[in-house]
């Protein structure tokens, strides 16, 4: 089963990676997951002061702005793991850096990722691989 990820919901994935863009320009990645889970607790800490209101004194936009950095920590924290908990260095981060179009690009499709193939990739594939486009239509190989 696949996530299809529409147009309303690409807006909240382009907020957590924002979010994530943010705060890694700010701290680099966690250095131990102790550090990761305590940070992610106290965004869960946030999130939970406003869950815990009463239906009518909750703040929804606060509401989703906590549960948006819940899911960019959760990214870093995962980032960091596969990173074996070391320190980014200063070129290395703005390797990680994306630009707007590769951030639409990776909401767009994140299965087949079409948009990183060119046109001689794709046709030496023989046949559309993807389960979710189910045809091309809309997709622009990678110039």
């Amino acid at each position: 089963m696949y996530l299809e990820i529409v147009s309303e919901d690409a807006r909240i994935v382009s907020d957590v990676l924002e979010e994530l863009k943010r705060a890694m320009s700010k701290k680099p990645l966690f250095t131990c997951p102790h550090h990761g889970y305590a940070i992610i607790l106290e965004e869960m800490d946030e999130l939970w002061d406003e869950v815990k209101k009463k239906k009518f004194e909750r703040d929804i936009k606060n509401m989703r702005s906590e549960a948006v950095q819940v899911a960019a920590m959760a990214i870093k924290f995962i980032m960091s793991m596969e990173n074996d908990w070391k320190p980014i260095s200063q070129n290395k981060r703005s390797e990680r850096d994306f630009t707007e179009e590769e951030l639409q690009n990776e909401i767009k499709c994140k299965q087949c990722r079409y948009s990183f193939m060119t046109e001689d990739a794709l046709a030496e594939l023989g046949s559309d691989p993807c389960d979710i486009c189910h045809d091309l239509s809309g997709w622009k190989p990678k110039e």
